[in-house]
């Protein structure tokens, strides 16, 4: 899942910018000092339209042209990456330093970056990324769910000749994300469509909501709505002549493959789904697991560590006993308090741990900051399990061994034990040896490596998938 939730993370402050336009243009270099020092590379490039685009270096981490989002105002620009839960903000001074803060998942670090001698950098299309012309049909549509309260944008592919055919609807990750699914350069949906089509099978990837064509913002939305969103393009798909109604199902990575057994649990229509890196755990589990993850990389003591763990535990806990920000502080101070006196000098040292901090952070800034946003909330506390448990159609879960955002042993053990326990007749789990996240072959699995590494996705996970659909759907 791409919403990358570490406490161990860097971050920002905004400064006031003068009303005369400044370029941005160029290479900047700056240094953040975390602990230990990490250089930050910007490579922003100004387009005709006088917008700009940027790409991103992380020398100590091999990560190189990772997208940006640039948005310039006067002497002032916001660089931001959204799928990594990144945005930087700056002042540039006398044309030759850029002086602002980096933020990061909550924390704040001050950041300069200068002028660099290095060229400036032009992200190229991934290899496997398809280009027009193509040899199926490929349609932009649009239409509106029942409320007419969004307007969805989005694209269906299908063979030239033949149908109705299998069709498969596809649900992105957390965050905003457009049809494609596009992060670090990377368009996933774009190639698993590309491939399925070419298979014979018809295709439906959407804008999530306020990207691309689609509208709506997300405010107080939850992994509910967006499994309202699913339904809406699955009532468009039964307009179309081209889809066998009897053979639609649904593709979702990562929270998508938690809001497809959502869709499918009270839709008994649905003839399939795939879980791509699904946190069927629930959100509690993987938040909790993707933080002592960052600590572990961080260089924490064990100890400190496994006592992080067992406090963020039973405080995220806490959300689903707390009917407001104010009960949330006093059970949360309580656990807190609790947990302290149980602990040795050195784990309190090790977590920077006071009265009222923890990981050097003030302990109601981290569970208010998570407590306060609808879709957080609700992550953390739905049973995702008990929606998979009411899911009799077939079932796909693949997941790569190295997704340190979605523990492959974890999850895929859970949806075994899940789906066997409600006697689905025809479900599978696989773990692809070497994949990451996004399914590519990784040497870390770290974030900052997907825009590193040129596959998008691996060829045998696209077969794995073909393979599955052509045995169990288009038979």
């Amino acid at each position: 899942m791409r919403k990358i939730t570490g406490c161990l993370a860097a971050l920002l402050c905004a400064a006031q910018a003068s009303a005369q336009t400044a370029d941005f243009t160029g290479t900047w270099q700056g240094d953040i000092n975390a602990g230990h020092t990490i250089t930050i590379i910007f490579h922003l490039n100004k387009k005709t339209d006088g917008a700009y685009t940027g790409l991103m270096d992380v020398p100590a981490q091999n990560a190189k042209n990772l997208p940006l989002q640039v948005t310039v105002t006067g002497d002032s620009v916001i660089v931001a990456m959204q799928a990594a839960g990144i945005e930087y903000k700056g002042v540039l001074h006398a044309g030759a330093a850029l002086r602002g803060t980096w933020h990061q998942n909550g924390a704040l670090l001050p950041l300069t970056f200068t002028r660099s001698t290095q060229p400036t950098v032009t992200e190229k299309p991934k290899p496997q990324t398809p280009v027009p012309p193509f040899n199926y049909n490929s349609e932009d549509v649009e239409y509106d769910n029942t409320a007419k309260s969004v307007h969805f944008g989005a694209t269906l592919t299908y063979p030239k000749n033949g149908g109705p055919f299998a069709t498969v609807l596809l649900i992105t990750g957390s965050g905003q994300q457009d049809r494609d699914e596009t992060i670090f350069g990377h368009k996933p949906f774009a190639v698993l469509a590309d491939f399925l089509t070419k298979h014979g099978y018809a295709v439906l990837r959407v804008d999530d909501r306020g990207i691309g064509k689609t509208t709506g913002t997300l405010k107080e939305v939850t992994s509910e709505d967006f499994a309202h969103d699913v339904e809406a393009g699955l009532a468009y798909l039964e307009t179309r002549p081209e889809v066998d109604k009897h053979k639609l199902g649904l593709a979702g990575h990562s929270e998508g493959g938690v809001i497809a057994p959502m869709v499918a649990a009270k839709h008994p229509g649905i003839d399939f789904i795939i879980m791509w890196a699904g946190p069927i755990i629930g959100g509690l589990a993987t938040n909790v697991e993707q933080n002592t993850h960052s600590l572990r990389r961080a260089g924490i003591d064990s100890n400190a560590v496994n006592a992080f763990k067992q406090l963020h535990t039973i405080a995220l806990e806490q959300f689903a006993k707390s009917a407001n920000i104010m009960a949330l502080h006093e059970n949360v101070k309580k656990v807190y308090m609790q947990w302290k006196q149980q602990q040795t000098p050195a784990v309190l040292n090790n977590l920077y741990a006071t009265d009222s901090t923890i990981i050097g952070k003030p302990l109601f800034e981290i569970y208010d900051g998570l407590y306060n946003i609808a879709w957080m909330r609700f992550f953390i506390t739905h049973n995702f399990a008990a929606d998979l448990a009411n899911v009799h159609c077939k079932v796909l879960a693949i997941n790569g061994d190295k997704d340190r955002q979605v523990d492959a042993a974890q999850n895929l053990h859970a949806i075994d034990s899940i789906l066997t326990a409600n006697k689905n007749p025809n479900y599978k789990t696989v773990v692809l040896k070497g994949l990451n996240h996004l399914l590519q072959p990784a040497v870390t699995g770290e974030v900052a490596e997907y825009g590193t590494i040129e596959t998008t996705i691996a060829p045998e996970a696209l077969q794995t998938i073909g393979d599955w659909l052509d045995e169990n759907v288009k038979k």
